[in-house]
């Protein structure tokens, strides 16, 4: 991997939160917390944020969360009816708050986004032009929603991507390797050992 020009560059740790990665979520239980404790990519995100906040990058923390009720969710997706039916990633629980091994340090940009995509509907296309910032770096839960959405949203925006493969984990192996096929025409791929090289 190329060392990334930090000026120009965003982290983002996407949807690590206790619904989603923890086994005691309503969506952790369905597997995903096995899938991502089997990958290590709570401690493999941990790892590539404190390199992050050593070297001084843009870090930026974005979740995924409810009004009590879902009001937000419509009849449309089976993903967002699931998230309904279980009471799951409502604003203000435990299930919403992020992970405690990553949770935001005081100054990180924080965004909650009602939808797949970090991009979709929340102001960091703002953010990052005022910033200048032209390469984004993904992590998080999962591989073929959150990352492979962001993924194809900043492609058409116009950002260069770089996937950190092992910071992110599906419902089953077979999702997350077809997901991380899928982003290598999007993007670059890379470990938490690399990136780590290519901040320094």
């Amino acid at each position: 991997m190329e060392r990334l020009e930090l000026a120009k560059t965003a982290y983002l740790v996407m949807d690590f939160q206790n619904d989603i990665v923890d086994p005691k979520g309503a969506i952790g239980a369905q597997g995903m917390a096995t899938q991502v404790r089997e990958k290590h990519a709570i401690e493999n995100t941990a790892t590539a944020l404190a390199a992050a906040r050593r070297n001084g990058a843009l870090i930026v923390h974005v979740g995924v969360a409810f009004r009590p009720g879902h009001p937000e969710i419509g009849a449309g997706a089976p993903l967002f009816q699931g998230i309904k039916e279980a009471g799951a990633l409502v604003e203000g629980s435990w299930g919403a708050d992020f992970h405690p091994q990553l949770k935001p340090m005081e100054g990180e940009i924080v965004v909650i986004k009602r939808g797949v995509s970090a991009l979709a509907g929340t102001d960091l296309g703002a953010m990052f032009r005022s910033r200048g910032i032209n390469t984004l770096v993904l992590a998080g839960i999962a591989t073929n929603f959150v990352i492979e959405g962001t993924a194809r949203h900043a492609v058409d925006e116009g950002y260069r991507v770089v996937i950190l493969s092992d910071c992110c984990a599906s419902f089953d192996e077979a999702m997350h390797g077809f997901s991380l096929q899928i982003l290598s025409q999007l993007g670059a791929s890379a470990t938490v050992d690399e990136f780590c090289a290519a901040l320094g």
